[in-house]
């Protein structure tokens, strides 16, 4: 995020805003995640319209769950990840900054100030959307280089959960470095590899 000012500075600006409620989610239990923010776009703003109302969803682009466990259960060697903070490592328009403000201080003493969300943000209807249009992009992309790989990014995600596999341990290795590589052009780090065969994962 961005600091833009406190409310003081920013009384009288005349650009289209939006302030976005948040709180805390503790999890004690998670071993990456312990604190997450929430952010609320259906919160009712003055015109009594929420952000999420002025938002275009964006339609289903991912095969359905149901579909991608058939696929991978044909594999006779599983290998599944999960995409370190997805959100974080996708940039919003600029122009579209001002929609995602947030209030915050970081003592009670200070101002408040008024800060601009960068990246997609949780909790606005068009996120899943944008984050699942990112990686189809990224498999176009890499579809000349990468084949394999481009297929699996394409296909065998729910969400930012990667459910795949292969019919050997060498090819499993080899698509799990693929992916890895193709994944990095976009930002992003899959993270908690797991297989049935752990030397699948092995370097």
């Amino acid at each position: 995020m961005k600091r833009i000012g406190t409310v003081e500075d920013l009384r009288d600006e005349e650009r289209l805003v939006c302030y976005l409620p948040h709180h805390p989610v503790f999890k004690e239990s998670s071993s990456t995640t312990k604190v997450r923010v929430v952010f609320d776009g259906s919160a009712k703003t003055s015109t009594n319209r929420s952000l999420n109302d002025a938002l275009l969803t964006g339609p289903v682009i991912q095969d359905e769950l149901l579909d991608i466990m058939l696929r991978f259960r044909k594999h006779a060697i599983a290998v599944v990840a999960d995409v370190e903070k997805m959100y974080r490592q996708i940039r919003i328009h600029p122009e579209d900054a001002s929609c995602q403000r947030i209030l915050w201080r970081f003592e009670p003493s200070e101002p408040i100030q008024i800060f601009e969300l960068l990246t997609i943000t949780y909790g606005l209807s068009p996120s899943s959307f944008m984050a699942t249009r990112v990686l189809k992009q990224l498999a176009l992309d890499g579809a000349s280089e990468h084949e394999a790989a481009s297929l699996a990014v394409a296909e065998d995600f729910y969400m930012d959960d990667f459910l795949s596999g292969a019919d050997s341990v060498e090819n499993a290795r080899r698509l799990k470095h693929e992916v890895q590589n193709l994944m990095a052009k976009g930002g992003f780090q899959l993270r908690k590899w797991s297989s049935n065969v752990p030397e699948a994962l092995e370097d």
